[in-house]
């Protein structure tokens, strides 16, 4: 065979597996998805997400939703709950639902609501099969009973892992074992993860429905907010002692260092690795006084008692009793759901360090061209690299560069028709989405594509962004209110945002796309809505919207 048959057959042999096929009337959402892994996923991140399937199959399984059975991961992507198109990385909205029916408790409608803001027309909220609620009596109970020392108990252990490993050490000698060890680790704490944010749905949905029954449905935010104690608000103020100077580099990297841009993906760099893109943003944050960085804070936590007061006024006892169980336990899977979205942050920053090792072993060998080429390749195959890796690494840049022309829509049914990116347009005075955490504020718009940015937020920002993820958390205490693009009331951004007292509208869809930097906007967190007042002339000047 010549050479260039040789070639082409290989080349008809390439494959890219961050591109699927979809059944024509499965419906899907970049919804929540988007959120943890924003962008265009490598074929390594896709390599190690995939586990994702595993964790959320074990995690039911340990709450008696799945059997033993069900905890593999299928062939085809219609028998899963997420996969991925054009580099994106969606949720099966239909295959969730399935399960939500056979839970007690448990909405369909609602679980499709809370994820996408809106339920399609005709669905109907029927309840699936009985079949597992025995096993669910017997493993739900203990698993909730053992999940929040089984979540600190393995956070400590990964966080020694990384210190040792990965932030002070360059592994074990072997950087594929390395690799497959940090896998494992994001599997098992991706599982506690799940665990906790089912717990989670369940507490939020019985909060909510207890507010509705009360005639008081205004104040099912302000009893799931202001709990304290929550991770990532911990990051903000070390954040804010780090711009101040009274913390070093070296401890807040300790503590924090395995954040960075868009951390939930694996090709990007941590602080760890680089702390250029922390300068923007303690800049900004040590020019604030504490109290404006912690009062908020403290005000969220007393209109939380306050709304919880209001709500048990409207109860007699035995349901009074059942209310403040709720209350103690949505602070402590807020917490918990917190915790573990760290730990899973901390084993992909495992990935990273590894995958980066192994691309510099391949550059020496002479199988790659540089040591970023490393992420356009499976885990199987920096085990056995395949033949030609340079021709596959080409076609996956190639396929990469082409789906980052192209737009998807929020949702869709079927395999996903790409779309030509959006085009501004400026008539658009008002957008609605979902309200996640009271309040309503005017101020400028600023919008973010990332939260290292080398402009300085000033007093009165409004913080405008496609998604947020960990390492955002610090410019929450900077800006009045938050419009985010993806996400629902149980996502990261709405819980950091009750958190701190800081209004948010989140699900807007579009809200990067019909607002500008400089535009003059109110932002309801409670009604979801978000009114563009002034446009932003070019020099500054505002003109009516």
């Amino acid at each position: 065979m010549t050479e260039d048959r040789r070639l082409r057959a290989v080349r008809e042999d390439l494959h890219d597996p961050v591109h699927g096929w979809s059944e024509p009337d499965r419906f899907w959402t970049l919804a929540n998805t988007s959120e943890v892994t924003p962008g265009i996923l490598t074929a390594l991140d896709w390599s190690v997400w995939d586990n994702f399937e595993l964790a959320v199959r074990q995690a039911w399984c340990d709450l008696g939703i799945m059997s033993p059975s069900d905890v593999f991961l299928p062939d085809d992507p219609n028998g899963r709950q997420t996969f991925t198109f054009f580099g994106r990385h969606a949720l099966n909205v239909d295959y969730v639902r399935d399960f939500m029916g056979a839970v007690p408790g448990a909405s369909p409608n609602d679980f499709e609501r809370d994820i996408c803001g809106s339920v399609r027309p005709g669905m109907v909220d029927g309840k699936g099969s009985n079949r597992r609620v025995p096993a669910m009596l017997v493993k739900l109970p203990r698993a909730y009973r053992r999940n929040t020392r089984e979540l600190r108990e393995t956070h400590d252990e990964v966080m020694a892992w990384w210190r040792r490993d990965v932030l002070h050490g360059s592994g074990r000698g072997d950087p594929l074992g390395d690799l497959r060890e940090a896998v494992r680790r994001f599997r098992e704490t991706m599982t506690l993860h799940i665990r906790t944010r089912t717990f989670l749905q369940g507490v939020q949905g019985a909060l909510t429905d207890m507010a509705d029954k009360a005639g008081k449905p205004e104040l099912s935010l302000s009893i799931f907010a202001g709990y304290g104690g929550v991770s990532e608000a911990g990051l903000a103020e070390d954040m804010w002692a780090l711009g101040r100077g009274q913390m070093a580099m070296e401890a807040f990297l300790d503590r924090h260092g395995y954040y960075g841009p868009d951390e939930g993906m694996v090709w990007t760099r941590s602080w760890r690795e680089d702390q250029g893109p922390l300068h923007a943003l303690t800049r900004s944050i040590a020019v604030r006084p504490a109290h404006e960085v912690h009062g908020r804070a403290e005000a969220a936590q007393a209109a939380r008692r306050d709304a919880e007061e209001q709500l048990l006024a409207t109860m007699g006892p035995v349901r009074r009793r059942l209310a403040r169980f709720l209350f103690h336990q949505a602070g402590v899977q807020v917490r918990n759901l917190e915790l573990g979205k760290a730990s899973y942050h901390v084993a992909l920053d495992g990935c990273r360090a590894a995958a980066r090792r192994l691309g510099a072993d391949l550059l020496d060998r002479g199988m790659i061209d540089e040591v970023e080429d490393v992420f356009f390749l499976t885990i199987e195959e920096l085990a056995v690299p395949p033949p030609l890796t340079r021709e596959l690494v080409e076609f996956r840049r190639a396929r990469r560069a082409e789906y980052e022309e192209v737009e998807l829509p929020m949702t869709w049914t079927g395999t996903p028709q790409p779309q030509v990116a959006f085009v501004f347009d400026p008539t658009v005075t008002e957008i609605c989405g979902i309200g996640a955490s009271v309040g309503v504020v005017e101020g400028r718009a600023r919008l973010a594509t990332d939260a290292e940015d080398e402009e300085l937020f000033e007093e009165g920002d409004i913080l405008v962004c496609r998604i947020t993820n960990p390492s955002w958390t610090p410019l929450f205490t900077l800006v009045e209110a938050v419009v985010i693009d993806i996400g629902s009331t149980a996502s990261h951004g709405a819980i950091v945002a009750r958190e701190l007292g800081v209004p948010c509208v989140i699900n807007t869809g579009n809200g990067t796309r019909a607002i500008r930097t400089g535009d003059r906007i109110r932002v309801d967190g409670s009604s979801g809505v978000v009114t563009i007042l002034e446009r932003a002339r070019e020099e500054g000047r505002r003109e009516p919207a």
